[in-house]
């Protein structure tokens, strides 16, 4: 089962769904989610005697009916089709996936032979891919779902005692996750007002953020062309292969040269960041690492990491990292954070308002007076400033 596409997977996934109105960003990262999640162990690199395996916990945020769905369900149907991942739903307590990892899934091995062909082995598989399409629903399953989640983001190995079914021990564990959610949910992601932007589940977890379609496709009738459904069928193929991989990754030495200027930039000492930003960033070398394997092996089976590879993978974690802020700017302690966003989102979309303009849109949200405070707030931050035009002061955005 040799490739059938030239070039990178991931690249011919994005031109495969390019005809949809989905965020561009939500579908590169559920189809990188899609490669992390079908190498599971099999592929791995050694850092500072620490094993790096390529799963990653990946949450699209946006509004209600942005297209957080439309990028899960296409590159699932994919994965599913090349029979790569085991997928466990949002519904399921953590006690569940708990019993589900040690149980296992009876799978046949791909391995892959001379000639390009793949032959299979049956063991019990003990990875999964967790799918929470509407996060709320999940994390609200379990009040110690969150330190699970770190645990089996961390660990390869797990040991859990219960009540009444004993004790569980699970090695070889490999577990992703993909989902979705609003952002106003962000903030209520735990009890602790400060967790979302200083929590350990945070820190390990990708946010990819949007809130304008890709493009509008107001004639999308019919039926996909054939070419489409050709190419779909390819993007299975390879994946199968993709998922046949199995052994250490290495850098190449410009990608190292890349690495080490990369990781002395990322961990500066006296650098000013938010508390999201500064969260993210102290496991932001693992999410580099993470990414630049799956972007290598949808490229090729070399299992080398080149510095084109590795400098894709630098800047989407970057982008991500640059974006934290505004995914959790609603979180805070101050009960004017929610205001101050909704006054920061409606300004950065208008690009221009008054302050009477403002409180037309927002009047159910906040007091004149409560405007007058995240004014001064945000103009102070440097969010925002001042102009006058046609004589009138309006506010403008400076994000």
């Amino acid at each position: 089962m040799p490739r059938q596409l030239q070039g990178s997977w991931l690249d011919h996934y994005l031109n495969y769904i390019d005809e949809t109105e989905t965020p561009r960003d939500f579908n590169l990262w559920a189809a990188i989610s899609a490669i992390s999640s079908s190498l599971k162990r099999r592929v791995y690199i050694w850092r500072n005697y620490v094993q790096y395996f390529p799963n990653q916990y990946v949450i699209l945020v946006g509004p209600p009916g942005i297209g957080k769905g439309s990028a899960i369900h296409p590159v699932m149907s994919i994965v599913k089709d090349a029979g790569a991942v085991n997928y466990l739903s949002d519904k399921i307590t953590a006690e569940k996936i708990i019993e589900k990892l040690a149980t296992g899934f009876s799978k046949a091995q791909p391995s892959l032979i001379p000639g390009g062909g793949v032959m299979g082995t049956m063991f019990q598989d003990h990875s999964a891919t967790l799918v929470a399409k509407e996060l709320p629903v999940f994390l609200s399953s379990s009040e110690w779902l969150h330190s699970l989640l770190c645990q089996l983001w961390d660990e390869h190995e797990f040991e859990y005692e219960t009540k009444n079914k004993g004790s569980y021990k699970i090695k070889d564990l490999c577990v992703s996750l993909i989902g979705g959610c609003v952002p106003d949910y962000v903030r209520s992601l735990s009890r602790d007002q400060m967790a979302p932007i200083t929590g350990g589940f945070t820190a390990r977890t990708i946010f990819v953020y949007a809130t304008k379609k890709y493009k509008l496709l107001p004639e999308g009738w019919g039926k996909p062309p054939v070419n489409i459904n050709v190419l779909r069928d390819m993007l299975v193929n390879d994946l199968k292969h993709i998922a046949a991989l199995e052994g250490e990754m290495r850098l190449d030495i410009n990608a190292q040269k890349l690495w080490n200027k990369t990781y002395a930039e990322h961990n500066k000492q006296g650098d000013f960041d938010s508390d999201a930003a500064a969260n993210f960033t102290s496991r932001i070398s693992a999410h580099v690492i993470k990414t630049a394997i799956a972007i290598s092996v949808s490229e090729d089976d070399s299992l080398t990491i080149t510095e084109n590879q590795l400098q894709r993978a630098i800047k989407y974690i970057e982008e991500v990292r640059n974006s934290v802020d505004i995914v959790f700017r609603t979180v805070g302690e101050s009960p004017l954070v929610v205001i101050q966003d909704k006054v920061a989102e409606f300004l950065r979309l208008q690009g221009i308002a008054s302050r009477q303009e403002i409180l037309k849109r927002n009047y159910r949200h906040m007091t004149d007076d409560q405007l007058t405070q995240v004014l001064f707030t945000l103009e102070h931050a440097g969010m925002i400033e001042q102009i006058q035009d046609g004589g009138k002061t309006k506010y403008k955005s400076l994000q």
